[in-house]
């Protein structure tokens, strides 16, 4: 009878023992990711700044004072505006109409997509 009261006790000590282990183990998975928020947060900022400082800088350089610039260069002073007769023009298909027939005259009627080919008709 002893036997079996120590076994018991014995065994609830180690399910006891196992259940505080595996609580401690939770907790210090949480607090490594707490550790690790403020750097993550520190990482997101830096790179939402590096995006602000690039969506200026694309801004800057399409800005059209700078396009003239560029087009007042050497480099690209052969480029050339396109004359109207010298752009084909296309109409992207929209992909939920079913009948193919529809696309195809609609694509002869509307063109929306331009494309410059510097070819004369």
């Amino acid at each position: 009878m002893n036997k079996g009261i120590f076994a018991r006790i014995f065994i609830c000590i180690i399910f006891l023992g196992f259940c505080l282990y595996s609580y401690l183990d939770l907790q210090n998975n949480i607090t490594e990711l707490r550790i690790r928020i403020p750097h993550l947060t520190n990482e997101v900022r830096r790179i939402e700044e590096e995006n602000t400082h690039l969506r200026f800088q694309i801004e800057a350089f399409e800005s059209p004072e700078n396009l003239m610039k560029i087009a007042q260069s050497s480099e690209f002073g052969h480029l050339k505006f396109p004359i109207c007769r010298d752009v084909l023009t296309l109409k992207q298909a929209d992909p939920i109409k079913a009948p193919e027939e529809k696309i195809i005259s609609e694509l002869r009627t509307q063109p929306t997509i331009t494309f410059a080919t510097g070819a004369k008709p």
